[in-house]
Parts: C-alpha cells; structure tokens; sequence
C-alpha cells in the first residue's frame, strides 16, 4: 500500500488552518527590537529543574536559570557559571571551579554549596536530569567556590547533561523551602513577572539586574506563549503575536511566501516506542518477530514524501546523524515489506494479528497516528490509540503506561544523552524497565572506553536495537523553524529548539 495522495491529504488537513487568529487571542505583540515573544509548543507545568522533561520547555528554564556549563550551536561544551571544568586520568571525578560574582534574584548567593543543593534535588527528582544525576555518588567542596562530582562510573553525557537540566542552578534557599514548582529561584538572565504572567497563555521575563553576562542577551524582555496546537501557533506568527515557532515541513510554502525566514536542522526521530519489550502487559511485544513486522510494515519512504514533504530521511535508528553511534547501513534494515510482516506474525503464533493500546502525545503526532495505524492494520494489527493532551494532572503517566506509544524525539550529541533518556532501565522512555544482557554489557563498556573503540561500542548497541526492533522509528526529520524578519536565530544542533542565547534582534 502506498498512500502518497492519502497521507498528502491527512497532513494538509492536520496542519493548517491559516486564516486568521482564533477567538480570544492575546493582542500584537510589540514590535520594538528590545522584546521578542516566542511561540512554544509545551506550557511550562512546573519550574523545578528537577521535575522538568526534556523538549522545548527549555527556553522556560533558561530565561530564569543559569547552567553550569552550555552548549554551543554545534553542542560542543564550555563553560558558564563553572568556569573550568577538568576531569582526573579515569574519568570518575569531574572538578568545576565557579564564578564568584553571581546571587539568585532571592539574594542568596551562588556557591559551592548550591551546587550540592541542587546536585542532589536532581538526584531525588523525576525530571529528565534524573539519569545523570543518579551516577554522582558525592559532591565534594574542595572550597567555597571549587566542588569535585565523583562518579560511580565514566559518564559520557555528563558535560552535556551539566549544560541543560542537570546543570540548571536554583536557589538553594528556594529548593529548600520546596516552592520551585511554581516560583522560579534562578540567578539567570531574566526573572518571571509574575503579575504580567497568565498561566498557560504568557509566561513575561524581565532582563535581570547585573547580570553577569547580559551582552549574551540583548533584549529587555522575553515572552514565551504556550500553543500546543500547530495551526493555533501559525496563525499567531502571522499576524504578529509572535515572532518565533517550531513548524512544520507543510508550513514552509507559506511562510516563505509571507516573507518569514525559515531554517532547518536535523533533528527529532518520530516513530514507536515498543517499550512492552518483555510482553508483561501485551505478550506479542515480547516477541522480536512482532516488533520486527512493525518495522517491516511500514513504508518509510511514502510517509517522508507525503507527510514530511521530504525534510529528512528514513531511518531505523534513534541516535543523532552526526552521533558516534549512527551507522548508515542499518536504513536499510528493514525495506518496506508487509508480506515479510505478516509471515513474521504468523510465526509469532498471530497468523490473524492482534490488537495493540498506541499512545501518542496530542499535537505533534495526531495526524500521524492514523497513518501508522493504517499501516499497521494493514498487516492484520488493529490500533487503539490513546491520545493524551498534554503532560499534565496525569498525561504523562498514562502515556508511559502504554506498551507501546508515538512521540516526537529529539537526537542528541554525545549519543549517551539517548542512552540516558530512553534505554536504561530507569529511563523516563523505558517505564517498563526492560533490558537485555548486551545492552546490560555494552552500557557498561561504552562508558569506560574512550575514541575510536567507544565509538565502535556505540554502533554495536545501535546495531542491537535495531535487529531487536526495540524502536519502530519512521523518520529522521529536518526540524523546521519559522521566524519574522525582526529577529535572527541561529540554529543549534542536537537540542529542540535553539536556546535564548541564539536570538538576537535583526538589525
């Protein structure tokens, strides 16, 4: 089956609706240089670090926390508030030497002592720096403005972790006091104005006083408006209320067309996520050969051209491109092959199919959905699917209940950042827990090695995962960003959507 005209037509009809704002929609925003209004696809559901998932709510975070290291727009890492950072011969002890010179807008001072306050809120959390905390067995203070992190094992992500979530500093007075949730306590370049703040519409960052390194940051202010829905997000770029969005490949005619700039990177990978590996709650999961059908079923290619309008590839892996882990040969894995799908059911002992729960995240993948379960119905699977609005009062939770479900993934660089959020045992995208005894293996090997032989230990473990059929991914897509002719981006790799820092006014 190819569905180049039908999917054509789900993905104009799921995406566009670009006639003009939506009833009740907040007024202009202000056009002067000194303020930009960014257009985000998720709400900020809590300000603590530790309970924050990865995605494009990390421009909330960043408008209010300084990290202690950043990335740049190649994801190489420097420093920011830890000014030196230096790692001892085997790699199990990371020392950081600190600015001297910053506070929190609570007037408590950055120190050493914060960092253990929020090393170990990280360690105690539930967010997506959880993983990387947890191999920090201590946090040493060498003296007031000097800690050494010691580690159970090498950490390869942990420079980039320090740099996001992990490394997001908060005022330890206010972690303390467990307000983070709904207050923001940071010592970065902008503070929440609450009272110009509506939840879930606006979320208003005033420039912070003496910050340290406010030419990083040229505008007054920052707004950052929640859209969880494409067309809403649009229509708010086109008349003005933002100036700033994360689209989509069906946008691109239009936009350009309006005048609005429009970059691309290589970015998320959308698929499935069969994370019922072990078949504990649907048994067919648990058989390779079902998880292989999926992959052979559908038809990369058509869904690229039709539903992404060709910004990506078709892919089998779930790593970076540009990662150590990526291996060009494994594309061709598994060739579009319904036959071969529903030979492999067969036997698997389901020779007349089953039905599967497919869970999937409102917004990004609703138009998709339909077109995988197709696919996927096809060879004899029937699709339930469970859409989930939002993260919220329980979202979250239902969504990883599933034993299997669709979300759009972002591709990190190191690749350890993916094996962190989705293949440990204790991944937030690995809630069933499984693992497998070459997995087990390879995670503690990649690790303790370092060059070429970590790299070759890294395509080995994407080798793995896609003979298993862990994932049933479809794309790796070009991410698509669309901006107005007040401001310039500059784009950033391996992260959703590009950091504060990366905006500037455009004259």
């Amino acid at each position: 089956m190819r569905l180049a005209t039908k999917l054509g037509a789900l993905a104009v009809a799921g995406a566009l609706l670009l006639t003009g704002c939506s009833p009740g929609a907040t007024p202009e925003a202000d056009p002067a240089a000194t303020s930009l209004v960014i257009g985000n696809n998720g709400d900020a559901i809590t300000w603590d670090p530790a309970e924050m998932k990865e995605g494009a709510i990390i421009q909330y975070a960043e408008a209010v926390y300084d990290p202690l290291l950043r990335k740049t727009a190649d994801a190489t890492i420097e420093a920011n508030l830890a000014t030196a950072f230096t790692y001892n011969d085997d790699l199990t002890e990371l020392t950081l030497e600190l600015r001297e010179d910053v506070v929190f807008s609570d007037d408590t001072p950055f120190d050493a002592d914060a960092v253990v306050a929020n090393i170990e809120a990280r360690r105690a959390g539930a967010g997506s720096a959880s993983e990387a905390a947890k191999t920090i067995t201590e946090v040493v203070v060498i003296d007031d403005y000097t800690v050494q992190l010691n580690l159970e094992a090498p950490n390869p992500g942990l420079l980039s972790a320090l740099a996001t979530y992990l490394g997001f500093m908060a005022s330890p007075a206010a972690i303390e006091a467990g307000t983070l949730g709904s207050e923001p306590v940071g010592s970065g370049p902008y503070t929440l104005n609450a009272g110009e703040s509506e939840s879930a519409v606006r979320y208003v960052f005033d420039a912070a006083p003496d910050y340290w390194n406010a030419e990083a940051y040229p505008f007054d202010t920052i707004e950052i408006r929640p859209y969880e829905d494409f067309s809403a997000r649009y229509n708010a770029l086109a008349t003005g209320q933002i100036q700033f969005m994360y689209g989509t490949s069906d946008m691109v005619a239009q936009a350009e067309s309006a005048g609005f700039t429009v970059q691309t990177v290589p970015g998320e990978w959308q698929g499935i996520i069969m994370q019922d590996r072990g078949g504990s709650v649907l048994p067919a999961l648990g058989d390779v050969r079902v998880r292989q059908a999926f992959n052979y079923a559908l038809d990369r290619e058509a869904i690229l051209e039709s539903y992404y309008s060709g910004f990506g590839q078709v892919s089998t892996q779930t790593f970076n491109p540009a990662s150590e882990a990526w291996v060009d040969e494994l594309n061709e894995a598994y060739p579009y092959d319904p036959e071969r799908a529903r030979e492999l059911l067969a036997e698997a002992g389901y020779p007349d199919g089953f039905s599967i729960p497919i869970g999937y995240s409102e917004g990004f993948m609703s138009p998709l959905v339909p077109i995988v379960a197709q696919y996927l119905g096809d060879i004899g699977v029937e699709v339930e699917q469970v859409p989930i609005n939002g993260f919220s009062d329980g979202g979250l939770e239902t969504l990883i209940a599933q034993p299997a479900f669709m979300l759009s993934f972002s591709t990190n660089i190191p690749a350890w950042t993916d094996v962190l959020n989705k293949l440990t045992p204790t991944a937030l995208w690995n809630s069933f827990g499984y693992t497998d005894d070459t997995v087990t293996r390879l995670l503690e090997e990649i690790p303790a090695a370092t060059g070429d032989a970590q790299a070759q230990l890294y395509r080995e473990l994407n080798t793995h995962l896609v003979e298993e059929a862990w994932f049933a991914p479809i794309v790796t897509q070009q991410n698509v960003y669309l901006s107005s002719e007040e401001i310039s981006v500059t784009m950033q790799q391996a992260q959703l959507v590009p950091s504060l820092r990366f905006f500037a006014p455009a004259s």
